[in-house]
């Protein structure tokens, strides 16, 4: 103990300052560094949140972008569904399709039996305004075999135009090995004319 205490004093005027130097040290390094260094770890934070809102910001700017493309493509399809592919009117209706489902029960070899058409207005309800489509029905009775059937049907689902088969009743001939009857219900749509228009 006795050779500490003497190696202190004989060195005191070098270990004061020097305690003092590191006492400083000690307090500029708790009062200055270390909130410095929590708030830069903080900034950092801060920076990493912010990237991340900008990352989700950028990909939502993107969707929204997409949707809207999306949305004005929809609608230009649309507009030329209703203008290309929908009759204009009834008159339209009926020459779209009476010839081209005639033909195309020829073509598959049934015998035309009959036809019955009904156009069906659209109606507003409530406080709906009523629709700018009509429907037209057409019921078809035709006879032939099996694989005329099978055609037809395919034909029509595979056709141009907008047809829809709605029902479809098949019965077979009284007699073994006679033709089948088929009853098809198919309906189109046409543009009606609205008020105002």
């Amino acid at each position: 103990m006795g050779s500490l205490q003497r190696v202190l004093r004989d060195r005191r005027a070098i270990l004061v300052p020097l305690g003092v130097a590191l006492l400083a040290n000690a307090a500029i390094a708790g009062l200055v560094v270390l909130p410095e260094s929590r708030r830069v770890a903080g900034d950092e934070q801060r920076e990493v949140a912010a990237l991340q809102e900008l990352g989700s910001a950028q990909r939502d700017a993107i969707a929204a972008t997409s949707m809207q493309r999306d949305k004005s493509r929809a609608e230009g399809d649309l507009q030329k569904f209703y203008t290309e592919v929908l009759p204009a009117d009834l008159a339209g209706a009926r020459r779209a399709t009476y010839v081209h489902l005639a033909q195309l029960a020829k073509d598959a070899g049934l015998r035309y039996q009959r036809r019955h058409e009904e156009s069906l207005q659209p109606k507003a309800g409530g406080q709906e305004p009523a629709s700018s489509l009509a429907r037209f029905g057409i019921t078809m009775v035709l006879k032939g075999d099996y694989e005329g059937v099978r055609q037809f049907l395919r034909d029509v689902e595979a056709s141009d135009g907008f047809i829809v088969i709605d029902n479809i009743g098949i019965a077979e001939g009284s007699e073994p090995g006679s033709d089948l009857v088929l009853t098809v219900e198919m309906s189109t749509y046409y543009r009606a004319a609205t008020r105002g228009s």
